[in-house]
């Protein structure tokens, strides 16, 4: 009998010592980046609640909308990005320092076009999964493709990284998937109107989607 108690005892101070020592790796599972394959559906992060593109007007579906809501719900806190449309981001980046950029894909990154953003969801060897939304048309899917440069036909700039990956190994990419959930489906109905036609956005001077960069795409 002393021997078992004994034996529990050592049990008991041994997890001890681990959970005050290594909590991280006890824990790990929780800082998993969790990929986003469906679309938003009322989180506050892509609503007028939180997302400063829907409280303007220019919410999804929006791609800039959708990566601001989708790094504010990775990272938990406001991205550093606030303004400007897709064409923008890069250079608003680039000019203010806010967060690291380069060539290579990571997860949680913002892809970066001439005229458009995604948000990297998940990489294997040979490809990229990005989620994304398009201004006045899909209003949220995901893609998978392997050459970045031929998407939507536009130049392509890099990876802005918004969002630190998570100490985990990755997980090896499933075959290629395509989801896609647009506005007009019967199954699915945005969680707010918040989409200006294009005579309004060309007519508008919100200095959310319509800042004053002009300077900045010279650079």
């Amino acid at each position: 009998m002393k021997a078992i108690l004994k034996s529990s005892v050592i049990v008991v101070l041994f997890a001890i010592i681990v959970l005050t020592i290594f909590p991280t790796t006890v824990f790990a599972d929780d800082n998993e980046f969790e990929a986003r394959l469906t679309a938003p559906n009322g989180e506050p992060y892509y609503t007028s609640e939180l997302n400063v593109y829907a409280q303007t007007g220019y919410g999804m579906p929006n791609c800039v909308a959708y990566a601001y809501g989708r790094i504010y719900e990775l990272n938990g806190e406001a991205p550093l990005i606030s303004r400007g449309n897709a064409g923008e981001w890069w250079y608003i980046n680039k000019s203010n320092g806010y967060y690291d950029y380069g060539s290579e894909p990571k997860l949680g990154a913002i892809a970066c076009w001439s005229n458009h953003v995604a948000v990297v969801e998940e990489i294997d060897d040979s490809s990229i999964t990005v989620s994304e939304s398009h201004w006045g048309g899909t209003y949220f899917d995901v893609k998978t493709y392997s050459d970045m440069s031929s998407h939507y036909g536009q130049t392509f700039y890099g990876y802005i990284y918004a969002y630190n990956e998570p100490e985990v190994e990755e997980e090896e990419e499933e075959e290629e998937k395509t989801y896609s959930y647009k506005a007009s489906d019967t199954y699915f109905e945005p969680q707010e109107k918040t989409c200006f036609t294009a005579l309004e956005f060309a007519m508008s001077n919100n200095d959310i989607m319509n800042p004053t960069t002009t300077p900045l795409l010279n650079k």
